[in-house]
């Protein structure tokens, strides 16, 4: 019995362990097909994500706080061996690098668990001088099995283009704003039950608006105006001339009128726009000029009637009848046919001709028919002392026929004299007011055909390469498309800057609004937004601030406007070399440089502005005439002509002065000298 319990006993063990290796081999195989799952899927995930991070531009790094090294995870920037926290430090701006140690100790400390900051980020590494781009950092702590900080992944994200696409849409937009309140036209928008939404200062001005939101005009129908024929079930395009009275806002002008429906995709009125110009001032020189023509006309017309009917007008008209005689060389003059009230010979009459016709005048006074054409002959010229001895040029019409003896046999010339001085200088004065009005339309025409050719180029371009963005795949072509459109862009927003300056000296002279700036740091950032329309590579954009701080009092509106338009100018005309702005506060007197602020008021300060560049150069002859309106020394370049007469504005409405010196193959200086009181001032060491 106890044998047989033994061996059965020990057959048992035998079975059980048996299965317990039969069960290990199965779990085995279990985890192993597990972890070759896992392992596979982990391997899938992490090239997903490397995929994904390649078409990227985000730089991933990793701060062991162990050696407090930066190392690579994505991108290949760093050193293999790792970067010092201190190394990596000298890349972020001086002006950051406190909020960045700010940002890892937090972190560290288990203060926060993750955490971003936005800084100022050198992308050079070769040492060279540094770039600083706008970066954002996504830092995260990351714990080992232990629970115990061991790493800080940094995710690095440049956002300078972002920063700067959101910056000029926010300036663009406010241009536009601008644009919109500011138009020399009233512009009002209604909804599609025609009640007025808003409208800018023109139109408000137009319709004598008490304030910005009167009840008068934002609680009544425009289709409830019959002047404005608008069907109310169809609206459509519309130009229209009114007579708009409104006696609640005494209102009763005449008004040129655009009424422009705008519908959604669906073809269902939104909204209605409305462009009104005043043309009641318009309509009255219309009007006027119209009685003038009349008056010049009947003027011609009795001027005609005059010479066809002077000589049957002796009797009752107080002309002088003239008469020559051949054969005793003199002229005399009558208020009738019998008795004259002057006389002298032919020369001395042809000497009180006050030009140098003297000789023709005798000639043809003693030219007989044979040798001229038998009609009448009518003349005006200029003479002194002849009835009236008051040493007064008077202009005298004259007009003659041969006269002629019994026999037939020609004596002299016989004629009418007539004193036109008030006429000739009514007609003169006619001349310089007709010569002036045809000056005013054709600079209009100069004007408004530059105008249309200069805004038309930058809109074609924008709307070409916009239509084509939707058909072009690659980044590439779409990056350098972008860009082309922002170029027009710029263009089209200083032509337009252009526009409203030239409006403004045109409606109200061009205000000049002081305030209290540091003009030091303003420099700074014209310079950086300036730089960046150099775009050839062969041109170096240098700037010339000799201070780290200028407070003074000036418009740094209308300063900005002339730097920009000397810079644009150079970048127009520059192709190699370089392009340098800069500025000084020199002593009037003395004409030095400042380089400490004055003790006192004592002596006068000057703001001197220059641009000096290495292009063309301006020929001397014409140094002086490109400071007028429209005036461009090559037609193949982009602008209106506008900008340095703008400028030299500015200058004026500043007390201060504008010129260039320039010489030709050799470039050319642009300056500005303004009066500049300086309030404190410090020297740039660097």
């Amino acid at each position: 019995m106890d044998s047989y319990t033994s061996s059965t006993t020990y057959s048992m063990i035998i079975v059980a362990l048996f299965i317990t290796i039969l069960l290990a081999i199965a779990i085995y195989y279990i985890v192993k097909r597990r972890v070759e799952s896992l392992t596979a899927r982990a391997m899938e995930a992490n090239n997903m994500m490397q995929q994904a991070l390649s078409q990227s531009d985000h730089l991933i790094v990793a701060l062991n706080l162990k050696d407090n090294k930066f190392y690579n995870i994505h991108d290949s920037r760093l050193p293999a061996t790792g970067l010092p926290i201190s190394d990596a430090a000298s890349l972020v701006h001086p002006d950051d690098r406190e909020a960045y140690f700010s940002l890892i100790e937090r972190l560290r400390s288990g203060e926060k668990q993750e955490d971003t900051l936005d800084y100022r980020f050198n992308v050079v590494y070769d040492g060279s001088e540094p770039i600083w781009h706008i970066t954002h950092n996504h830092a995260i702590l990351e714990y080992d099995k232990q629970g115990n900080p061991s790493h800080i992944i940094c995710i690095m994200n440049d956002v300078t283009d972002d920063e700067r696409i959101q910056q000029q849409d926010e300036e663009m937009a406010n241009k536009y704003e601008n644009l919109f309140e500011e138009s020399i036209i009233g512009i009002s928008f209604y909804n599609a039950d025609g009640y007025l939404i808003d409208c800018n200062r023109m139109m408000r001005e137009i319709c004598n608006f008490e304030d910005r939101y009167d009840s008068v005009f934002f609680d009544s129908c425009i289709f409830d105006f019959a002047q404005f024929n608008i069907n109310r079930e169809h609206v459509e395009e519309n130009w229209l001339c009114i007579n708009l009275e409104l006696p609640k806002r005494n209102l009763n002008k005449y008004l040129e009128v655009h009424v422009h429906p705008i519908n959604d995709e669906k073809g269902k009125l939104k909204y209605i726009a409305m462009g009104v110009r005043d043309i009641s001032r318009e309509r009255d020189l219309y009007l006027q000029s119209k009685k003038n023509n009349i008056q010049i006309r009947q003027a011609n017309d009795e001027i005609h009637r005059y010479e066809e009917e002077l000589r049957y007008l002796l009797e009752n008209s107080k002309m002088h009848v003239w008469r020559s005689s051949f054969e005793k060389r003199e002229i005399e003059f009558l208020t009738d046919l019998h008795n004259p009230v002057a006389r002298m010979s032919i020369e001395e009459f042809a000497q009180r001709l006050q030009t140098n016709e003297q000789e023709l005048a005798v000639k043809r006074l003693m030219l007989k028919t044979e040798e001229r054409e038998h009609n009448n002959i009518v003349i005006t010229r200029p003479y002194k002392n002849l009835f009236v001895n008051d040493d007064k040029i008077h202009w005298y019409n004259m007009n003659s026929i041969p006269s002629y003896d019994d026999n037939g046999q020609q004596t002299g010339y016989f004629g009418l004299i007539r004193d036109t001085t008030r006429l000739i200088e009514e007609q003169e004065m006619l001349r310089r007011e007709t010569e002036r009005a045809n000056d005013s339309d054709r600079m209009k025409s100069v004007f408004l055909a530059n105008m249309t050719h200069e805004i038309r180029t930058p809109l074609n371009a924008i709307v070409g390469f916009s239509d084509l963005l939707t058909a072009i795949e690659s980044s590439d072509d779409k990056k350098e498309m972008i860009r082309i459109i922002r170029n027009n862009c710029d263009m089209l927003l200083r032509l337009i800057n252009d526009f409203l300056a030239i409006s403004s000296v045109e409606s109200n002279g061009l205000e000049i609004t002081p305030a209290d700036i540091d003009f030091a740091h303003e420099f700074n950032d014209y310079c950086q937004s300036l730089a960046q329309r150099v775009v050839e590579p062969s041109v170096q954009f240098i700037k010339d601030n000799p201070y780290k701080e200028l407070h003074t009092r000036l418009d740094k509106e209308r300063i900005g406007q002339v730097i920009t338009n000397f810079v644009t100018n150079a970048v127009k005309y520059t192709q190699q070399g370089h392009i340098k702005v800069g500025y000084r506060i020199i002593d009037k007197e003395s004409q030095t440089m400042i380089s400490s602020s004055p003790a006192d008021d004592s002596h006068p300060t000057e703001l001197y502005i220059y641009c000096e560049d290495t292009g063309f150069g301006i020929p001397q002859e014409d140094q002086e005439r490109i400071f007028e309106r429209f005036v461009k020394l090559n037609d193949y370049i982009q602008g209106t002509g506008l900008g340095l007469s703008i400028c030299k504005i500015i200058a004026e409405r500043c007390g201060g002065q504008l010129g260039v010196d320039s010489e030709i193959g050799k470039g050319s200086t642009f300056w500005m000298r303004i009066p500049c009181e300086v309030k404190d001032l410090k020297a740039n060491t660097d």
